[in-house]
């Protein structure tokens, strides 16, 4: 019985602050590509917690970003430290590393297909400035404003809205052709 209402707590705190911690933790990550085990190990966390001990709701949106904080802290500490494997490294089949990570994000499926999003991701994810994944997750999948992008990135609204329209324009000219990279 105790599992059915923890489970129930925890469902109501996940619906209630998912967005907001999914937000702050793409502003915090270094790469975009770390967010969702971020995210999952920080519910796992909770998960946890609610089974050893009774929590207070009150004030839990900041309770779970501090152990998201925890959490990339020691995730980038640990990365720093091992650095063993190189997601550009090959496998057997000469294929490298990091294009065996499925993403099955779709930001915007108005304009981009479902079969060309993965490669024109990989493409935005893969860029120097990991400012420009986040903008766009944060744009075009989670519908925040670029006023609140360029607050959450401590940026100005100009710098934002340049990311966006370079990338687009970018994107545009290599992937013109419905996601497919052009010829060169």
């Amino acid at each position: 019985m105790a599992s059915k209402l923890n489970l129930y707590k925890f469902n109501e705190i996940y619906d209630k602050t998912h967005l907001d911690l999914l937000k702050y933790v793409i502003i915090k990550c270094h790469h975009i590509t770390d967010t969702k085990d971020i995210i999952q190990e920080t519910y796992l966390e909770l998960w946890k917690i609610l089974n050893k001990k009774e929590i207070s709701d009150r004030n839990m949106k900041s309770y779970l970003i501090g152990i998201a904080n925890n959490k990339i802290k020691k995730h980038y500490s640990l990365l720093q430290k091992i650095k063993v494997i190189s997601l550009f490294e090959t496998n057997e089949k000469d294929i490298e590393l990091i294009d065996t990570i499925e993403d099955k994000m779709d930001i915007n499926d108005l304009i981009i297909t479902k079969e060309h999003w993965n490669t024109i991701w990989n493409y935005i994810k893969s860029k120097k400035n990991q400012d420009i994944p986040k903008v766009f997750y944060l744009y075009y999948k989670l519908e925040v404003s670029s006023k609140e992008i360029s607050k959450y990135l401590n940026a100005k609204e100009s710098y934002v809205k340049n990311l966006i329209y370079r990338t687009l324009h970018e994107l545009q000219e290599h992937f013109g052709n419905g996601g497919r990279e052009n010829d060169k």
